[in-house]
């Protein structure tokens, strides 16, 4: 992955050419993300953000800044930061997992004091590029000459069916994910399957119960989330606030994040942690 005011190398050079690489510039207060699966760029623009907070947008008023970078055999991973008018910090989050095939893109909204938060981003989809949107689910794919991408909105409920505080669906400016919620946080993360050979496995999703000191803990101090396609299952866990001992799943963690994979045995296989 690659960062900064000019891009250079989007991918470790030891990756296998064929594989999906992932460009980041930050300037002029925005992120411009670049994504591709081998020589094809499949998307390359501005990837913006709209905040309300209180009825009353919310503008940049620092510049993007890095505040974590990993990079290994298994991911990459780059976390910004900003802030934003009425005291809230903005996060951003993108992860590559080259060995599990999938992007994890989110945005954390982290306010002062509660508040009526409404969040709106787009990936920037190009003009051949098209979103089909499952008929039962929330999930759809991204296309162009073929299937590339299966998008999953993981804060949304998987069914289509009952009422939804937010929404997923392709626009003319690029692929919208809308959220809203009351309180001192938002995590709002878009798991991208990137494996082929996955589409036409059945998949699902779930929001887990986050718990500290037995009792279970809102939206807005933690939020963590279990990814199944096939065989293959994932946990992404994120605190929203002050770090503490919590569990989900019978999994123990004082973590800020974690990206991680289910072993056969049940076990978790951390991809990132940070504290």
């Amino acid at each position: 992955m690659a960062t900064g005011r000019t891009r250079t190398t989007a991918r470790p050079a030891a990756a296998s050419d064929r594989g999906p690489r992932v460009a980041v510039r930050c300037a002029d207060r925005q992120v411009r993300l670049e994504i591709g699966l081998g020589h094809e760029v499949l998307w390359s623009d501005v990837w913006p953000i709209e905040v309300v907070r209180d009825g009353r947008r919310a503008v940049p008023r620092s510049s993007w800044e890095e505040s974590i970078r990993i990079s290994d055999d298994r991911v990459d991973y780059l976390e910004l930061a900003s802030r934003f008018d009425g005291g809230l910090c903005v996060e951003r989050q993108i992860l590559l997992a080259r060995e599990d095939r999938f992007l994890l893109l989110a945005d954390v909204l982290l306010a002062r004091g509660p508040a009526k938060l409404e969040y709106r981003s787009r990936l920037p989809l190009g003009p051949t590029t098209r979103f089909d949107e499952s008929e039962e689910g929330r999930e759809g794919f991204l296309a162009g000459r073929r299937r590339w991408g299966r998008v999953l909105p993981l804060a949304l409920p998987e069914c289509r069916a009952g009422s939804c505080s937010g929404s997923l669906q392709r626009t003319e400016q690029g692929l919208e994910l809308a959220q809203s919620s009351d309180g001192r946080g938002l995590f709002a993360p878009l798991f991208v399957d990137l494996d082929p050979r996955r589409f036409r496995r059945p998949l699902t999703w779930r929001r887990l119960t986050v718990a500290e000191n037995l009792a279970a803990q809102p939206a807005d101090v933690a939020a963590g989330f279990r990814v199944q396609i096939g065989g293959e299952q994932w946990l992404i866990y994120r605190s929203l606030a002050a770090k503490a001992n919590r569990s989900l799943l019978g999994h123990n963690l004082s973590s800020e994040m974690l990206v991680a994979r289910f072993q056969r045995n049940g076990e978790v296989d951390p991809l990132v942690e940070t504290e």
